[in-house]
C-alpha cells in the first residue's frame, strides 16, 4: 500500500546536513541549535556513497551509526538518501562504461556531479545493491520518517548520449513499435531518406549538419526514452526499499525524490513509484532583476509561485526538500546575492501557502571546501548565529499560528491544462515551442494580479472527465499534439458546463507529432466552432495588431496579438473578437477585422478559440469575456491591490487565506 503522507501532524520545518564534512566533535552541538531553532528533520546522506562502500563489495555503516545514534538522541527525524547522485571514484575508474557522454560521444570524467548514465547496467546494479544494504541496514531505524532518491536527478544533464544509452533506446524503440515498418512510418523516416533496415541503425540524437537529429518524431521519442529511463531507475531503488520496509514492518516510511527538472513524466512516477514530490525552492533563479532583468515579467520573488503550483499538480501533498537560505553559487557557475532580510522567511511562507507542510532548508552551514563554497546555508563558515539563523527562528514562532491548514488543499477553480508530449516536442519546433513561454507567463501574471487562484493539470493516462470536476475553467494555450480522445474528454466536461480556452498552434498534430490531414485545428473545430484559414509567423517587418473585442468594451480593453496570428473561419462558431493593426496607416493589414476569438456553446459550458499567443492584456480580455473574474478568491471579502499574492488553502473550520 502507497503512503501518501508526510505523517506530518503540523507544519514542519528540517534542515540539509552533511555529518561527512564536519568534524564529529560539531555532531552533537549542531543537533543542539537545530532544535532550538525548531528544526525537527534533517536530510542526510545523498552524496556519501564512498562512507558506506570506501570500495566495492566492502560496505560499513560505522560512521553513520555514530550519527544516527545521536539524532535519535535529540529526538530528531531522518529523510535518509540514496546516494546514486555521484558514484564513487573506484565505480567511475573500474567501469567507464557508467560514465555519461555529449551528443559526439565524449565521456564526462569524474569530478564533479550527476556525470553516470542511468541505462548502464553495470550502473543500475550497482546502484541497487547500495540501496539494498542502506535500506537493510536503517529502515528499521524508529526516527527515519522517509527515504529520497537520489538527488535533483536531470539536472545537470538531462539528455543521454553514453552507448549505454542508444543501445537502451534501440531496445525501448523496438518493443515500443514491434517492427521495423511500424517505426519507419511513426517516425516519418522516408522524409530526406532516413529508412531503416536494421534496429542497429536507430541512436539517440547524433551530431548532423544541421547540429543535431533533424527528425522531430524522434526527438520527441527521444525525451520519452529519457522519461522512462529515469522512471525504471527510480523503479529498482524503490521496489529494494519497499522490499525491506516489508520486512520489517516500516510501510509508514515514505519514498520520494527532490527538484523538478527536464524531461521527466512526474505524474508517472508519483503514480507508480514514489509516494510524493518534493520541491528544491530557490526563489533566485525566479528573480527576472537576478538572471533575465531584459526579459522579466516584474514579479520578481512572486515568480516562484510558479514553480510551487507545479509542484502541486503533480502530488497536492508535497514538501520542499531545499529552502534557499543564503546567497547561491558554485564557484564556477551561477552568483545569486544574498536574501534580504525577510526574504528567507517570504519565501517559505509563500511555500506553506502554495501546499507544502514540510519545509527544509539548504544547508544547515556553508561548505568550507568544495566545489559549492559559495552556495550560502544558514551559517556561514564561522558557524556563528547570524540574521538568517534569527529569521528562521522567527518563521518557527510564526507557522504555530497556523497549524490546522496541515493536509489542507489548495482552493482553485481555473486549471491550466500542461502535458509533456507538447512541451518536448516544442523544445526542438520553433513554430509552437517557443509560444508556450510566453503564454505562460501572461496568463501566471493576468491570474495573479487578478487575485485568481489556478492549478497547473497534466494531462495523464487513462484520465476521465473527473479529473476537471474541481475546475471550472480550463485553459490549454497551445495543445499543438492533440488527439480524439483528448477532445471527446473536454467535450464532456464542457458540456457539463465547464469554459475551455485554447491558443493558436493548437490542434494539428497526432501523438508522434505529424501533422492530420484535415482543416486546422483538427479535433478542436469540434469543441470551439472554427476552422484556421490562414496563419502567419509575426516577423519584425509585420504589422502590429491587436484584437478587438465585438461586445461593445472600450477601445482599451483590447489585447495583443503577439509572435502569431491565426485567421479564424467560424464553422458553427460565435465571432467574439477580430484582428485591427495599431497606428495611424490601421486598415492596410489584408486580415484586418477578421475573426480573431471563436466560441462555441456546448451544453452547459463553451469552447474558445484565440488565434494568437496570449500577452497578458489579452489574457486579461479572456478573463472578462468569460466571466473568470468571479473566481478571484478574495471576491466580497477583500480589497487588494494587485501587488499582492493571495492563496488560500482549505482549514479545519474555514478556508485560510494567505497574503
Amino acid at each position: 500500500m502507497k503512503n501518501r503522507s508526510l505523517h506530518m501532524n503540523h507544519i514542519t520545518l528540517g534542515v540539509c546536513y552533511y555529518p561527512e564534512h564536519w568534524e564529529e566533535s560539531m555532531w552533537e552541538e549542531d543537533l543542539r541549535r537545530m532544535k532550538e531553532c525548531g528544526i525537527e528533520v534533517i536530510r542526510i546522506a545523498e552524496f556519501a556513497w564512498n562512507k558506506f562502500e570506501p570500495e566495492e563489495g566492502n560496505y560499513t555503516f560505522e560512521f553513520f551509526d555514530r550519527f544516527m545514534e545521536l539524532t535519535k538522541q535529540y529526538d530528531m527525524k531522518v529523510i535518509f538518501c540514496t546516494p546514486t547522485a555521484t558514484a564513487p571514484l573506484w565505480l567511475s575508474e573500474k567501469y567507464p562504461e557508467i560514465l555519461n557522454a555529449d551528443i559526439d560521444g565524449n565521456l564526462f570524467y569524474h569530478g564533479t556531479r550527476r556525470h553516470n548514465n542511468l541505462n548502464s547496467e553495470v550502473y543500475r546494479e550497482c546502484s541497487a545493491r547500495i540501496t539494498d544494504k542502506l535500506a537493510e541496514h536503517y529502515v528499521k531505524y524508529d526516527n527515519i520518517i522517509g527515504w529520497q532518491l537520489d538527488n535533483e536527478i536531470n539536472c545537470e544533464n538531462d539528455l543521454y548520449y553514453s552507448e549505454s544509452d542508444h543501445e537502451a533506446f534501440r531496445r525501448y524503440c523496438k518493443e515500443k513499435y514491434k517492427t521495423l515498418e511500424n517505426f519507419n512510418e511513426k517516425m516519418g523516416t522516408i522524409f530526406w531518406n532516413q529508412t531503416y533496415t536494421d534496429w542497429q541503425q536507430v541512436h539517440l540524437a547524433r551530431r548532423t549538419n544541421t547540429y543535431g537529429q533533424t527528425n522531430p518524431h524522434l526527438q520527441l521519442e527521444e525525451k520519452r526514452f529519457i522519461s522512462e529511463s529515469v522512471y525504471l531507475f527510480f523503479k529498482i531503488q524503490a521496489d529494494v526499499i519497499r522490499k525491506w520496509q516489508k520486512i520489517y514492518d516500516r510501510e509508514d516510511q515514505f519514498i520520494t525524490t527532490n527538484g523538478l527538472f527536464r524531461h521527466i513524466d512526474y505524474q508517472r512516477l508519483v503514480e507508480d513509484v514514489l509516494d510524493f514530490i518534493t520541491f528544491d525552492n530557490y526563489p533566485a533563479f525566479a528573480r527576472d532583476s537576478v538572471l533575465r532583468p531584459e526579459e522579466g515579467n516584474g514579479f520578481m520573488d512572486r515568480n516562484s509561485s510558479r514553480n510551487l503550483i507545479r509542484t502541486r499538480s503533480i502530488s497536492p501533498i508535497y514538501g520542499i526538500m531545499e529552502q534557499q537560505t543564503g546567497a547561491g553559487g558554485w564557484n564556477s557557475r551561477m552568483m545569486m546575492p544574498m536574501p534580504r532580510p525577510g526574504q528567507m522567511r517570504l519565501w517559505t511562507m509563500q511555500a506553506i501557502a502554495h501546499g507544502a507542510d514540510f519545509v527544509s532548508f539548504f544547508r544547515w552551514r556553508t561548505a568550507t571546501m568544495g566545489t559549492e563554497i559559495y552556495w550560502h546555508g544558514l551559517h556561514d563558515y564561522d558557524n556563528r548565529e547570524n540574521r538568517r539563523v534569527r529569521e528562521l527562528k522567527q518563521i518557527y514562532k510564526e507557522i504555530q499560528k497556523f497549524q490546522g491548514v496541515t493536509g489542507g488543499a489548495y482552493q482553485a477553480k481555473v486549471a491550466i491544462l500542461c502535458d509533456y508530449d507538447n512541451e518536448w516536442d516544442g523544445e526542438n519546433d520553433i513554430w509552437h515551442g517557443p509560444l508556450r513561454e510566453k503564454s505562460m507567463d501572461s496568463w501566471f501574471v493576468a491570474l495573479q494580479k487578478a487575485h485568481i487562484p489556478f492549478d497547473y493539470k497534466y494531462w495523464e493516462k487513462d484520465m476521465d472527465e473527473g479529473e476537471f470536476e474541481d475546475y471550472e475553467y480550463l485553459i490549454y494555450p497551445h495543445a499543438t499534439i492533440f488527439t480524439k480522445e483528448r477532445m471527446e474528454l473536454l467535450k464532456t466536461a464542457v458540456e457539463n458546463g465547464k469554459t475551455v480556452i485554447f491558443g493558436c498552434r493548437s490542434g494539428y498534430k497526432n501523438e508522434q507529432g505529424q501533422c492530420y490531414s484535415m482543416p486546422m485545428p483538427g479535433y478542436i473545430e469540434q469543441l470551439c466552432g472554427c476552422e484556421v484559414e490562414e496563419y502567419t509567423y509575426v516577423s519584425a517587418f509585420d504589422e502590429e495588431m491587436e484584437i478587438i473585442p465585438l461586445n461593445g468594451e472600450p477601445e482599451e480593453s483590447c489585447g495583443d496579438a503577439p509572435l502569431f496570428h491565426e485567421i479564424l473561419m467560424p464553422t458553427d462558431g460565435e465571432v467574439m473578437a477580430v484582428f485591427h493593426e495599431k497606428g495611424v496607416s490601421a486598415g492596410r493589414c489584408h486580415y484586418e477585422k477578421k475573426p480573431a476569438v471563436v466560441r462555441k456553446q456546448c451544453g452547459k459550458g463553451a469552447g474558445w478559440y484565440v488565434g494568437t499567443v496570449f500577452a497578458e492584456n489579452t489574457a486579461n480580455l479572456l478573463i472578462r469575456l468569460t466571466d473568470m473574474k468571479e473566481m478571484a478568491a478574495y471576491k466580497g471579502v477583500f480589497q487588494l491591490p494587485e501587488t499582492v499574492e493571495i492563496a488560500v488553502r482549505k482549514g479545519e473550520r474555514a478556508p485560510l487565506f494567505f497574503f
